[in-house]
Formats: structure tokens, C-alpha cells, sequence
């Protein structure tokens, strides 16, 4: 059965995908927790944990997460496996993420600028279908990867086309699934064909929440399939599909079961994706890439809020009085007509009533903003200032910066803001490592969800003939691959000094280090898209009696060429 079918019988993925449990696992073994020893804890092992929040001996929280508090979700997860330290730790990870997310500037901004550099305002598709093994010409295929790239730009800045909520544009789905990741370290979204009131295609992503992914699902079955972490495998240790929980939307109360999704259908259209940055053999859930900086990222936040009280407390100011003589002499000159030293069967209120009476009729000198006023006998003032924050809380607070900011693969003056003491070259190379990491992270975590939503968007406009197939070419799902061949081209590279990094771009194109698909490439930017743009300006401009400005590199290699042509006349 292949897509059309869908369209023809009215039939649903989630009728093909969705069952009480799926065939390999029918007859499920035992729980891991119950009496499987495949699964058990290795002898003289303990069982798998982290323990980012662990001091250094591991006997007891470290002093930054004393005074932490968060709601903690268990686990799950029973016993030792490969990958078990990810499934133990990410629960606890990913609530301490998203209660910083709201709450801690540090972790709110690693956040923002890590979605920001690797999805921007959305990846933008370059189509690239292979003219070789569709046996078609270049230009039919760059005349195809036009058609695509304009249906695609269409169907993904409409909410009601590709969400199946109605509510948002694709490049907002997609940074919210990174923003997921982030926190939780996975994305787990559902691709549906939901026909849809107002819209013409059916295609749909939903986002999922990734706990709605069951992780206290472990079982094996029969075959070698098993099922771990509510992800389930075939004997051969390949993805079949996921255990996943649907809430109904307004019932706070109800506790469904979890379903199992097929990753793929039959003949290979994406229907469930689960994305997650691969760290260890054996892993089968994610963990947040910001798990190492969030120690930094509270003692940070910590240092700052007592940094703060401190500041506040030395703008206070105390005022005592102070006397020279013994308590009971002092107490006893209340009474100005005895012998000081004596209370005379004085009470204390008496005291406090004869000493209050002095202190009200005394007369006064007024100091803007302050009061100067006579003391009693033997009394005298004194004046207590708090110290400020000592020399060492900048350095302090920098410090637990750079950390936080290095550990999860950004740099401290783009977390700080501050480049204030930071030189032209010195900002390139701050910048330099962490713009690698993102463009990883770019490739590992959004374009594959960008892929799976294209590839099943592709056949739906194939095969419903929205998008007609070349003269003599197979059909979409004869060579798929070959018809979803395609690069994604994210925001540029932020750079210190524009004007000097052009320069750098000139002399590269001018010494043949570099071609324009790289340099447009580095600026998010599409060539052939680059130059249908370009040709259109150029014949609107002189169409209009004005001049086409002609990059220096074109004009010095048409010069040249010039130059060459005159030498072979003139011999």
C-alpha cells in the first residue's frame, strides 16, 4: 500500500501505525525489574548515575545544589544497560533545565542564542535532485528543484498547511523542537495525514512532548525484539517504532496508556521521529546538552543573588550609642538627682520613660538628610557601615561564566554580551570553536527533523500530482532518494568586523581558494537561488537606464579574458 492508497480508501497512518502492542513484541518477556538477568546489574557495579548534582567525594549533594529544590520525575529505568546512565540522569536533567529555563539568566540565554544560531528565522531548502539516477537532464533537474523549492517555501510559512495544530509556521515548530532538545535532550514529533478544513494538503507535523515518550517501558520479546526506554527494537537492533502516550487535550486527570507508533510505514514515509544527540553505544534516549553547565549556571546565579544582598545591606547604615561607664552607672544616671551607679528601686520602665523624656526635650541640630542631637550623660554615637562585595566577586562571577558558557559550547563573551576586553582577532577565535559546534549541532539535531518532514511532504506532492514528475522519470517512490537530495542552508556566521570579512571573501574568490556556492554557503545563502535573484535585479535595473554593478572579481576575469583575446589576434 503506498501513499495514494491513503487518498483512495481514506485510509489514516495512525490506523496503520497505531495498535494495542506491536507483532515482534506481542508475547512481551518480563520486566527488567522483576527477573531478567540479561538486563541486570553487573556484579560489583553499582547501578548507572550521573550525579552532576553529587559533591566531589558523591556522599552528598555538592554545596551549589544544597539549597536546590525542583519537582524530580523518576527515571524509570530498572538495572543496568548499555546507554543506562543517559536513561537514569535525563529525567532529573531535563526538570532542573526547565525550571532554570524560566528562572536562570544563564541557562535562558545559552537557550535562546543556541536556537537562534542554528535555526534563526528557519533553514532554508536548497533542492537537489540527483539528474543521474533519475535519468534526467541538469537543467530538468534544476528546473524540478525550482518547482520544489517554491511549493516548499509556500507550504512551510503556512501554519494551516504544516501544523497540525493550525497554529504555527514550520521554522516555529522547528525551534521549538530545538529549544526541546535543549531542555530535555530529544525531540519527539509525529508526522500525520490529517485532511484539514481550509488546507490543501494533508501532510502535518505534531510536536511531542518528549516525556509523552514512555521511558518505564523495558520488556523483551520473542525473536530478540525488545523494548527499552519506550523505544522498541526488532532481534537486529534496528528501530521499529516508539510507546507513546497521547494525552486528551482538557483532561488533567486522565492517564492514558501508551500506543505504539511505527517509525515508518511499509513502504519507507516517515511517521514517528525521535532525535537525540548520540553520546555512548547503547544509547536510545537523550540527555540535555546543558547538563554540564548547569552547576555553573546556579552557582553563577547564587553568587550574583548574595552579591546583591551584600551590595544592599552596604548601603544601610546602623547607628548605636555607646557609653564608657559600667551598665548598672549608666542605667542609674536616669535619675540626674542620686548618686549615678544606684537604680534606687527605679523600674525599668521608669528608666526607659525618664531617658525617653530626655531624649525628646533635647534640643537638636538638623544636617540634611541627617540629625545631630545631645546625647544623655556618658552616652556617645557611633556609625557601622557594611562593606561592599570584596575585590574578588567579579573575577568570581566571570569565571563561573566562562565555565557555564564553555561547557555547553558557547563562549563567555557572547554569553556575557561583553566584548569590552575583547580584540578583533581575539572575538574570531572566541567565536570560532562554538560556530562549529552549533553548525554540528545544526546537522545532528535540526536538519534530520527538516528531512523527515520534507521527504513525506515530497510524496505527497508527487503522487497527488501537485508537483508534476519529469518526462520519463521513475516514480517518488522508485528513487525517493533521489528526488529528496537536498542541502540546508542555515543563518550566517556572526563576525566581528563585516567589512574585513568580505575583504577575506574577495581575496579567496579572486585567488581561487574558495568558490561563490562556499562563500554564498557560509552566508546562508542558496547559489542558484543567488543568481535567478541577481539575474532578475540586473535586467530591472537596466531596464530602468541604470548600470548593473559588476563585482571587481568578474570584472577582473572578464578584463583578463579581454586582454587574452587581443594577444591571440595581434599573433
Amino acid at each position: 500500500m503506498g501513499f495514494a492508497d491513503w487518498f483512495r480508501r481514506g485510509i489514516s497512518p495512525d490506523e496503520l501505525a497505531v495498535s494495542p502492542i506491536s507483532e515482534p513484541a506481542r508475547d512481551v518477556g518480563r520486566s527488567v525489574s522483576q527477573s531478567d538477568s540479561a538486563l541486570a546489574p553487573i556484579d560489583g557495579t553499582s547501578s548507572a548515575q550521573m550525579g552532576f548534582r553529587d559533591s566531589t567525594s558523591g556522599d552528598m549533594p555538592s554545596l551549589t545544589w544544597a539549597s536546590y529544590s525542583a519537582p524530580i520525575v523518576s527515571g524509570g529505568y530498572f538495572g543496568y544497560a548499555p546507554g543506562s546512565e543517559v536513561s537514569r540522569e535525563r529525567s532529573v536533567a531535563a526538570a532542573v533545565t526547565a525550571d532554570m529555563l524560566t528562572s536562570d539568566p544563564t541557562i535562558a540565554s545559552l537557550v535562546e542564542q543556541f536556537a537562534v544560531y542554528s535555526i534563526g528565522n528557519g533553514l532554508t531548502l536548497s533542492s537537489r535532485p540527483d539528474h543521474t539516477a533519475l535519468g534526467i537532464t541538469p537543467e530538468t533537474a534544476r528546473e524540478l528543484a525550482g518547482k520544489i523549492e517554491r511549493a516548499w517555501l509556500s507550504w512551510s510559512a503556512n501554519p494551516v498547511e504544516c501544523d497540525a495544530a493550525g497554529r504555527h509556521t514550520l521554522p516555529q515548530l522547528i525551534t521549538a523542537a530545538f529549544k526541546s532538545w535543549l531542555v530535555t535532550g530529544e525531540i519527539v514529533a509525529v508526522l500525520n495525514t490529517l485532511p484539514v478544513s481550509g488546507a490543501r494538503t494533508r501532510t502535518k507535523l505534531s510536536l511531542l512532548d518528549s516525556r509523552q515518550l514512555d521511558q518505564s517501558i523495558t520488556r523483551t520479546g520473542d525473536n530478540g525484539a525488545s523494548i527499552l526506554n519506550g523505544v522498541q527494537f526488532d532481534g537486529n537492533g534496528r528501530v521499529q517504532g516508539y510507546w507513546i502516550r497521547r494525552p486528551v487535550l482538557g483532561s488533567i486527570n486522565s492517564a492514558p496508556q501508551a500506543l505504539y507508533v511505527a517509525s515508518r510505514t511499509s513502504w519507507g514515509r516517515p511517521l514517528a521521529v525521535h532525535i537525540f544527540d548520540y553520546l555512548m553505544p547503547g544509547q536510545v534516549r537523550g540527555v540535555s546538552p546543558l547538563i554540564a553547565s548547569l552547576t555553573s549556571a546556579r552557582a553563577k546565579a547564587i553568587l550574583t543573588e548574595y552579591g546583591l544582598a551584600a551590595a544592599l545591606i552596604g548601603t544601610m547604615l546602623a547607628a548605636t550609642v555607646e557609653s564608657d561607664l559600667p551598665n548598672a552607672a549608666a542605667l542609674g544616671g536616669v535619675n540626674t538627682g542620686e548618686a549615678l551607679g544606684a537604680f534606687n528601686g527605679a523600674s525599668i520602665a521608669d528608666i526607659v520613660k525618664t531617658r525617653g523624656e530626655f531624649y525628646s526635650g533635647a534640643p537638636k541640630i538638623s544636617m540634611s538628610p541627617g540629625t545631630v542631637a545631645h546625647l544623655h550623660p556618658g552616652d556617645s554615637l557611633k556609625l557601622t557601615k557594611s562593606e561592599a562585595p570584596n575585590g574578588t566577586f567579579e573575577a568570581f562571577n566571570a569565571a563561573l561564566s566562562r565555565t557555564a558558557a564553555k561547557s555547553a559550547g558557547s563562549s563567555a563573551e557572547d554569553l556575557s554580551g561583553d566584548f569590552s576586553k575583547t580584540s578583533f582577532s581575539a572575538s574570531r577565535l572566541a567565536n570560532e570553536l562554538p560556530w562549529r559546534i552549533n553548525l554540528r549541532r545544526r546537522s545532528a539535531i535540526a536538519e534530520p527533523l527538516y528531512r523527515a518532514v520534507f521527504v513525506a511532504w515530497l510524496e505527497e506532492m508527487f503522487e497527488t500530482q501537485r508537483i508534476e514528475l519529469p518526462t520519463g522519470a521513475p516514480t517518488f517512490l522508485e528513487a525517493a532518494e533521489a528526488y529528496s537530495a537536498s542541502l540546508w542552508r542555515g543563518s550566517a556566521k556572526p563576525v566581528a568586523d563585516v567589512y574585513k570579512q568580505t575583504q577575506s571573501d574577495v581575496l579567496r574568490l579572486e585567488h581561487g581558494l574558495a568558490t561563490y556556492s562556499e562563500i554564498l554557503g557560509e552566508n546562508g545563502k542558496d547559489f542558484e537561488s543567488h543568481l535567478v535573484d541577481r539575474a532578475s535585479e540586473k535586467k530591472q535595473i537596466e531596464a530602468a537606464g541604470f548600470v548593473y554593478p559588476t563585482p571587481k572579481a568578474v570584472l577582473a576575469y572578464e578584463v583578463a579574458n579581454a586582454v587574452a583575446e587581443e594577444s591571440d589576434k595581434d599573433q
